[in-house]
């Protein structure tokens, strides 16, 4: 099994979205289609939503934007402040043109994060589910301690890879991160104040049958801090917070 090259994201959602399986309406292919689509829209919403509250910046770098789906959420805890938004796939860029728009503080750039030249670091640094899809993880988490400025604050959702009971063998999902490779990869790069939320819960087997029992389960926990170390086969992602102290 091997992960893919940070192109081949860009190739895959540029060929997928306009005529495969997204139809040129990423949204609501993605998120409404299906009850356990919607509820883990609720799910993601909130959590993140919830851990940006008292999260204070006036810049912020949004790592994998896609549509714009989570950028609403960041724009609205501080119209004023800077966004900067970096994805891969120009396919996502059209997608964003269509849910959202561009404006002098809100800036869309189609590039590779690792080839992305910041002007300056950021307070916040935000990424939902694009993380786990970057090839070389020690390059970037090297990068992103460049990224986000010294007191600032990191927020990143992504798969869970120890839920469920069946792993997949596609290329594209061969990169998440465990949460204990997480924390690693965070500390060694001088982050600090690490903790990890449940995003989406996701019965194994039967979970196409029980978004009310997974939204229950979320409802329950989502302020709660995860023990990063446990196998959580009933996450299927998680969010973690962290700081850079300098």
């Amino acid at each position: 099994m091997y992960s893919l090259k940070n192109k081949d994201i860009g190739t895959n959602y540029n060929s997928s979205i306009p005529q495969g399986q997204y139809k040129n309406d990423y949204e609501f292919n993605r998120w409404s289609i299906r009850p356990r689509n919607r509820a883990e829209y609720y799910m993601t919403y909130l959590s993140i939503k919830e851990h940006l509250d008292g999260v204070s910046f006036t810049s912020c770098l949004e790592l994998g934007p896609g549509p714009g789906t989570w950028t609403r959420l960041l724009y609205r805890a501080n119209r004023a402040a800077e966004f900067d938004l970096v994805d891969v796939s120009e396919a996502m860029h059209e997608q964003f043109r269509l849910e959202m728009r561009e404006s002098g503080n809100v800036r869309y750039q189609v590039s590779d994060i690792m080839k992305y030249e910041p002007r300056k670091a950021y307070d916040l640094f935000f990424s939902s589910r694009a993380v786990e899809y970057l090839e070389d993880k020690v390059a970037f988490f090297t990068k992103l301690a460049t990224i986000i400025a010294v007191g600032g604050t990191g927020i990143i959702v992504t798969k869970n890879p120890k839920q469920g009971v069946r792993k997949t063998t596609e290329p594209l999902h061969q990169g998440q991160i465990a949460m204990p490779e997480m924390k690693q990869y965070l500390e060694q790069h001088g982050f600090s104040d690490i903790h990890f939320y449940p995003v989406v819960f996701r019965i194994p087997i039967i979970s196409r049958f029980t978004s009310l029992l997974s939204e229950y389960l979320f409802e329950q926990h989502i302020n709660k801090t995860i023990d990063h170390t446990a196998t959580n086969r009933i996450i299927e992602s998680y969010l973690v917070t962290f700081k850079n102290k300098g």
